[in-house]
């Protein structure tokens, strides 16, 4: 039973970030309102500056360029102010998980353990206010007749999460739902998966299993992140059974394009070797496939050495596999038997699906939302990054476009992981960038 004659103090807050690597990001912005359940009572607002960059397609998204963050407070200069603000307070959010764990982070790094009791806004508004169109803060705030300003700025952010949060407690009748949507540091037993599947959706994109630490034990990408969560958590294999002791919470990020979330899987693989996860065996390579010519200008495929100097189709960690490989492919193309120049042509048929169609270009496909697309820029023959647009001339401009992408920097395997991709599957379209005007 609710103690109505306790007052609860709410700090009700947003941050924005850099974006990039999970759990490396920094924090740009905060605000903080503390609310005492009618009225805002104290307030800390400011920049921050997080001392790594800002990724382009962030800074397209909320104006914070990293210009604006030179001369703003460091985290440790505004941590003391932070602490007095959300003293003996729950932590409020639209998906309080991000912005708690953010917090975490900084606090981490300054070697101090932040713990306070949260509440989510988006998962009380699917409770307390079902059936909407959009639990998305913008989109949810507007159907409910609550003003916003500055959008993707975390004092408007805030300021219209307080305003939802009101409308929240006046339709929480029974303080039922209410209580029971509190979350703190301890982790549930009992109905921990069904916690932890709420937060979750089934966008395209990549997921992190994270251990009661924080370390990522597994990532994993899908088309629909929750569906396949939930089979690691029913599912009977040894893999899922031994996940399942260490599994303590599960993140996500919407890509919206499987291949982005191929691309992203495959790198953050490597970075962080989950122990859950099979580090891939094209990290080693030990033998190449080359197109080689005889005296007689007639083609053909030879296994090599693996050495920087030779462009190969592809690399093998195993002679076994090269041979393999090799195998396959003279008999599909009948080589073999048929030098020629219809051997000559087979080859080339060859390259071209072992290449990409442009030596420029850029691959146009589905994006996070509606509005947006996603984009992967190649350039001389390699894979430089991804982004987002929503207009077009942004991919008619190369500047434009360029300061869109976030580079990929040094990503084994990700050509031949692109190629693979456009041979199987349908995307919406590929741009020669030599053609723009």
């Amino acid at each position: 039973m609710v103690n109505v004659n306790k007052k609860i103090l709410y700090s009700i807050i947003d941050v924005e970030t850099t974006g990039g690597k999970f759990n490396e990001e920094g924090i740009t912005e905060i605000a903080i309102y503390k609310f005492d359940g009618v009225d805002v009572i104290d307030q800390f607002i400011s920049l921050v500056n997080p001392e790594i960059p800002i990724q382009p397609f962030v800074q397209q998204l909320t104006g914070i360029t990293d210009n604006m963050l030179v001369n703003a407070p460091k985290f440790f200069q505004i941590a003391k102010r932070i602490l007095e603000i959300t003293d003996k307070t729950i932590l409020v959010a639209h998906n309080s998980s991000f912005d708690y764990r953010m917090l975490k982070i900084e606090f981490d790094r300054l070697g101090y353990d932040f713990i306070t009791p949260q509440l989510c806004t988006v998962n009380l508004s699917k409770k307390l206010i079902p059936n909407m169109d959009s639990y998305k803060l913008g989109n949810l705030v507007k159907s409910l007749g609550i003003p916003i300003s500055n959008r993707h700025r975390a004092s408007g952010d805030a300021k219209a999460t307080v305003e939802l949060f009101k409308l929240l407690l006046v339709k929480d009748i029974n303080k039922e739902i209410f209580n029971s949507s509190i979350k703190t540091d301890i982790k549930p037993k009992k109905n921990k998966w069904v916690d932890l599947l709420k937060n979750l959706k089934n966008e395209t994109g990549i997921y992190y299993f994270l251990d009661n630490n924080g370390k990522i034990i597994y990532i994993g990408k899908s088309k629909s992140i929750k569906n396949r969560v939930n089979q690691h958590l029913t599912g009977s294999s040894n893999k899922s059974l031994k996940i399942r002791l260490e599994l303590s919470d599960v993140s996500y990020e919407n890509t919206g394009s499987e291949l982005i979330a191929l691309l992203k899987e495959n790198k953050e693989i490597k970075v962080h070797q989950p122990k859950f996860n099979r580090l891939l065996k094209t990290i080693i390579k030990k033998f190449g496939l080359e197109i080689c010519t005889d005296i007689n200008n007639f083609k053909f495929l030879r296994i090599s050495h693996y050495h920087d100097s030779i462009e190969f189709i592809e690399t093998y960690p195993s002679l076994k596999l090269a041979n393999k490989k090799l195998s396959v492919l003279n008999i599909k193309y009948n080589l073999e038997s048929n030098k020629s120049k219809e051997s000559n042509l087979n080859i080339s048929e060859i390259l071209k699906n072992h290449s990409f169609p442009f030596t420029n270009m850029l691959i146009i496909d589905k994006g996070r939302d509606v509005d947006e697309k996603s984009v992967l820029l190649i350039k001389n023959n390699k894979y430089i990054g991804y982004g987002y647009f929503t207009l077009n001339y942004q991919i008619n401009n190369i500047e434009i476009l360029e300061s869109l992408i976030t580079n990929s920097e040094k990503n084994e395997g990700s050509k031949l992981l692109i190629i693979n991709y456009l041979n199987k599957h349908k995307i919406e379209k590929i741009i020669n960038i030599d053609h723009l005007v």
